[in-house]
């Protein structure tokens, strides 16, 4: 399936813009492809504004940099898709991995910004501070794009795709929690 420069830069505006319905009218387009160079794309956009904006392009390792980055971040792109997945599954849902890529892909769009905010947070305390609130609203839309991205790919509802992105949170609590006191309990016993 081909794609124009036109159509993709359409669907990142729309991705920012209009995610609701960037999310509920993308069914029929589905392409790994297109998926994957979002990733490659957003991930050497925000990797080029900050060696801009810190002075590392300017660096011999910069293009070792850049490449584990882009690798790294295919792979994130990767599991975080199989991790939705495999919790989807465990709500019977049916196979929707390409869906879940292509839709997690774009979803990672707001990483774009990070960097040129980077570039406020050295100019000084006010800065710093309005910078990091920004930085944190936008991982908060992220997250919220996450949950468009799953709600997209298996075709739930809006409560049940809340749930399974705040389900691993909720686990990881958990595990830390009962790790603690298993710990505790065991150097408890141990030490009578």
């Amino acid at each position: 399936m081909g794609i124009t420069t036109d159509n993709f830069f359409e669907k990142i505006y729309s991705v920012i813009f209009s995610p609701k319905a960037f999310f509920e009218k993308e069914n029929e387009n589905i392409s790994l492809r297109v998926a994957a160079g979002t990733v490659v794309i957003v991930t050497l956009l925000y990797q080029f504004a900050l060696g801009i904006f810190d002075g590392s392009i300017l660096n011999v390792t910069f293009i070792f940099t850049l490449t584990m980055n882009v690798l790294s971040a295919l792979v994130m792109w990767f599991f975080t898709a199989l991790f939705f997945e495999y919790i989807a599954k465990i709500f019977g849902n049916e196979n929707k991995f390409q869906k879940m890529l292509y839709y997690s892909a774009f979803a990672s769009v707001p990483y774009i910004f990070f960097a040129p905010l980077n570039l406020f947070k050295k100019m000084g305390e006010f800065g710093y501070v309005l910078a990091s609130d920004i930085q944190f609203l936008l991982y908060l839309w992220i997250i919220i794009l996450y949950v468009f991205a799953v709600r997209a790919a298996y075709n739930i509802s809006l409560s049940r795709a809340v749930m399974l992105i705040i389900l691993p949170f909720i686990s990881v609590v958990f595990a830390i929690d009962w790790l603690v006191c298993f710990l505790s309990k065991m150097g408890y016993i141990f030490s009578v």
